[in-house]
């Protein structure tokens, strides 16, 4: 795919979450939950767009947000937790669009939120932690905004982001390319990649720890795309970022103050290369402090190399 198609999809996919994703507004209601005695299922059953859910306690069961529900909000309140109890479904499953999880402990389950089939949401102030797959996964033509969660221990990756998917991953994205703040994520110690964008995929990831996860912190694959820059990519097992199967990157050029302009950079070296790429890959910008144990970077003949100290 030539720059010229993935600016318009990701100009698309701006478009969408612009659209869906932006804070309810209007007079809905606060309800609340407390999963000690009440299903946090039925209370969303009942929800109307505009509505906030005020979750206490341990909601034990895996929860199924249907295309139905719009433009609600459940907020843990920084104190309740949704635990899977079928480690074969989701914990929380989202179709619905404008959907806003926050300020939640959320375990067990195959992946701890799954935003599908067309499906908007803002995933904000969370733990997510224990799942047996994915943190957060974004998929199937669908966006989210990632800000300031815990993302980790995770079995697979901490985010993925695949299936002609679009994520805003540590910034709100309110005004696109401008944005000069972060609300950043740690996503740290997962068994695979922390962050992975797949299969005609967009991403852009900014000022988030990236960490000590099992495989490389960032990779791009599968005619993806994505802009990183701010972001501190340390410890990783292989690569801090890895690029593959004609994807590409902009990394931060050094030479801004948005946040997208901001240098990437490792405090403690990641196991591989700073930054790697393989089978027509490509990159620009500024490598800034970006290293790993087996160098800084490694780009094979296949891949276009338009980096900058």
């Amino acid at each position: 795919m030539d720059q010229t198609k993935i600016g318009a999809i990701s100009l698309f996919l701006v478009f969408v979450v612009l659209l869906y994703v932006l804070p309810s507004r209007g007079d809905g209601a606060t309800v609340s939950v407390d999963c000690s005695s009440a299903s946090l299922q039925a209370g969303v059953d009942k929800a109307k767009p505009g509505d906030t859910v005020l979750v206490s306690g341990t909601c034990s069961e895996n929860l199924v947000i249907p295309e139905h529900v719009q433009k609600i909000t459940l907020d843990g309140q920084g104190k309740a937790t949704i635990s899977g109890t079928d480690k074969a479904k989701d914990t929380i499953l989202i179709y619905g669009k404008g959907i806003t999880i926050k300020g939640f402990t959320i375990m067990g389950g195959r992946d701890g939120i799954q935003i599908l089939m067309g499906g908007t949401a803002l995933v904000d102030g969370n733990t997510i932690e224990k799942v047996g797959r994915f943190g957060v996964y974004v998929t199937q033509h669908s966006s989210a905004r990632i800000v300031n969660n815990t993302i980790q221990n995770n079995g697979q990756f901490g985010i993925a982001v695949s299936g002609g998917a679009f994520a805003y991953i540590g910034f709100l994205g309110y005004l696109d390319l401008m944005d000069k703040n972060t609300s950043p994520n740690v996503v740290q110690g997962n068994g695979r990649a922390g962050i992975h964008v797949h299969r005609t995929s967009y991403a852009r990831i900014a000022g988030n720890t990236i960490s000590n996860n099992k495989l490389n912190g960032i990779e791009v694959e599968g005619v993806s795309h994505a802009q990183i820059g701010g972001n501190t990519i340390n410890a990783n097992g292989e690569d801090g970022i890895h690029i593959s199967e004609n994807s590409s990157v902009n990394l931060g050029s050094g030479k801004g103050t948005r946040i997208l302009d901001i240098h990437n950079s490792t405090t403690a070296v990641n196991k591989g290369f700073g930054i790697s790429c393989s089978e027509g890959g490509s990159a620009n910008g500024s490598l800034g402090s970006l290293n790993g144990a087996k160098g800084a970077k490694d780009f094979d003949n296949s891949c276009a190399d338009r980096m900058r100290p």
